[in-house]
């Protein structure tokens, strides 16, 4: 359970970031807009995984939260794999072989594959990147990006990733859900339906 002081993190962040991005783009210095990009990528990271997923999801917010996310990953395309492994470096975990899970040698032999004084580049390289790399908070990141991705998704009327592949896999799914008047509903492979009031415990039903 987070902190009551964890719910300002979120703020702290994402000011951070946007005087980063601010300094960036005022700087002229090659070196000192590199310097300002890493920050910007940091706290841009920190700003995502600190944020409460908000109780009601509206399409306004959920294009906001994969803008922003998007804008954070075009900076992570600007960075050499180099200048990523400063930030956040690899996790130390050296037992992946054991749960069949990726770790510090399954990243570091992905690294070594690349070069790493190039820029990472766009998007799909991006994403390959993050999904290749060992470290908690690019994890938590991840899992945001996939989220954000799903919320939209389903506010247009598709199925969510997680919903797309137990579809793929014959999984049914569902998730309950509560509208703002309190009534509640479930989401059925990716069909809306609405459940009824539960009948109060002191009430018998009469045969």
């Amino acid at each position: 359970m987070r902190k009551p002081k964890d719910y300002h993190k979120y703020n702290l962040y994402l000011t951070a970031f946007q005087n980063s991005v601010q300094k960036y783009a005022e700087n002229p210095d090659l070196n000192s807009r590199k310097d300002y990009i890493k920050r910007a990528v940091l706290y841009g990271v920190k700003a995502v995984n600190a944020k409460e997923r908000p109780k009601y999801i509206t399409m306004e917010s959920a294009e906001d939260n994969f803008q922003f996310i998007s804008i954070i990953n075009s900076m992570i395309g600007l960075l050499t794999p180099k200048d990523f492994m400063e930030i956040f470096p690899i996790t130390k975990d050296f037992k992946g072989h054991k749960w069949g899970v990726k770790d510090y040698f399954y990243t570091r032999n992905y690294i070594n594959t690349l070069n790493l004084d190039e820029p990472i580049g766009g998007e799909e390289e991006v994403l390959n990147f993050m999904w290749e790399y060992t470290n908690w908070d690019i994890a938590e990141f991840n899992v945001k990006l996939m989220c954000y991705l799903s919320d939209l998704r389903r506010l247009n009327g598709y199925l969510s990733l997680a919903e797309e592949w137990a579809e793929m896999n014959g999984i049914e799914t569902y998730t309950v859900h509560e509208d703002e008047k309190g009534n509640a509903y479930i989401i059925k492979n990716g069909k809306t339906i609405k459940l009824g009031k539960p009948r109060p415990k002191h009430l018998k039903v009469i045969e």
